[in-house]
């Protein structure tokens, strides 16, 4: 099997397995029933608060790991999962409750990693396109079957939620025992693979001594001004620079950071849309949270698979495609302020994702294609911390501050106007794209 095959198929096996977390679907239920028993707006407030502000400090640390550590890092923050759902299991106290929120938030984010992964072990970038592909689809088929695992449980216990964390934690489990499978195979070393040039900047900047190894010169790492901590910083610094300095890379991280911030917001706020739907007087429809999280993740990988298989040149038709997926998720989001019922919502969010994921996939795929093969973190890391700070953002608007008073279907009508504006930025960046070429 050619190591890029294998690479992609180990890892898409782990997302599968880590993503099969069907507590997930009823996850507001579960905390507001009588295993959590605290009320909808502690889930609301309190509860969805410490994800996303603990997902933000995790990101920060996902974007100082260099390439030496994915491998390390995935099993670390897979270990962390599985303790998280493990306190959530039995009758959990409110600290364990809040506690298993910070480890839901830490993780909820590594798939960033195992990205940042598959591309620093692929050198050919013409396979990017296809292998993030995979990834995703078999990151959201993994979601659709813990929501039909979900659907099975809950319908079989008549609505009891007790059996879903020992789900959760089984899955990662496995995971973690896939993930300890992960190949590696290093380009360079992170402390020395920019000091083997004579005429490099750090070398000017302070090297002690040289010496000869194996008939190339290599740098002990002595340095008169500066210790490993700041070689490290400078590092990190040089390669976020040059990564950031071609258009495409700021391009398309801007709109990442904005669309994925509101996605986050969208995941979190739904649960939480559903239980206000029903709660209204006169509403006698019935939460089928599970059977619709799995069609709504079955399409979503299924636009993740199409969009795999469609050659383009993204170069020239990559503005106007994000543009009109864009658009389209803006008015799919604010329409759900206008429904009533859940199987509108359900419909709604079921064409959400499918666009959705064609647009994220060959995003991060074009991302990748103009990175150096070491900053993949970096960027990619940067990229979530930007999306954790635009969904922060947002939960301070919606909860702390609460500006005009905004109610849970009124933060989608938000979020849609959101998207709808980025969208119109990308039309119009499609626009002078495509005038600019015809004029040459």
């Amino acid at each position: 099997m050619e190591y890029w095959k294998k690479v992609t198929f180990l890892l898409s096996l782990y997302m599968f397995l880590f993503e099969i977390r069907p507590l997930e679907t009823y996850l507001t239920s579960y905390l507001t029933g009588p295993n959590g028993n605290v009320s909808l707006s502690e889930v609301a407030n309190t509860m969805t608060s410490i994800r996303s502000y603990t997902a933000l400090m995790a990101a920060v640390i996902m974007f100082c790991i260099s390439e030496y550590f994915f491998k390390s890092a995935i099993i670390v923050f897979t270990i962390f999962s599985f303790i998280t759902y493990v306190l959530l299991t039995g009758t959990p106290s409110l600290t364990q409750l809040r506690v298993s929120m910070v480890g839901i938030g830490a993780t909820s984010h590594t798939f960033v990693l195992g990205y940042s992964y598959l591309f620093s072990q692929i050198d050919d970038t013409k396979l990017y396109q296809s292998a993030t592909s995979i990834i995703s689809f078999s990151l959201l088929f993994g979601i659709f079957v813990g929501s039909i695992l979900a659907q099975i449980i809950t319908s079989t216990s008549q609505g009891v939620y007790s059996a879903l964390p020992y789900c959760n934690a089984f899955a990662m489990f496995l995971a973690l025992i896939c993930a300890c499978l992960f190949p590696v195979k290093m380009h360079h070393y992170y402390l020395t693979d920019n000091f083997l040039n004579e005429n490099s900047k750090l070398l000017r900047n302070g090297l002690k001594t040289i010496k000869e190894f194996d008939g190339e010169t290599i740098i002990i790492d002595r340095f008169k001004k500066k210790n490993t901590v700041e070689i490290v910083l400078d590092k990190l610094f040089l390669d976020f620079k040059t990564s950031f300095a071609n258009t495409t890379v700021i391009k398309r991280s801007l709109w990442y950071m904005v669309s994925m911030g509101t996605h986050f917001q969208i995941i979190n706020n739904m649960n939480v849309l559903y239980s206000y739907i029903i709660s209204r007087p006169g509403n006698n429809d019935v939460l089928m949270n599970g059977d619709a999280d799995a069609l709504i993740n079955l399409c979503g990988a299924l636009g993740a698979y199409l969009i795999g298989r469609m050659k383009l040149d993204w170069t020239y038709h990559g503005d106007t495609f994000i543009a009109f997926c864009t658009t389209i998720t803006g008015v799919l989001m604010a329409s759900c302020y206008f429904y009533n019922h859940l199987i509108s919502i359900y419909l709604t969010y079921v064409m959400y994702s499918l666009v959705c994921q064609m647009a994220f996939t060959i995003n991060l795929s074009e991302i990748a294609k103009h990175l150096k093969n070491n900053c993949f973190s970096i960027v990619l890391g940067f990229n979530l911390i930007g999306a954790l700070l635009v969904s922060s953002s947002l939960m301070l608007f919606f909860v702390q501050i609460n500006f005009l008073d905004i109610t849970i279907p009124g933060r989608f009508l938000f979020i849609g106007g959101m998207n709808i504006s980025l969208g119109v930025v990308f039309w119009f960046l499609s626009y002078s794209s495509i005038h600019q070429r015809n004029t040459l």
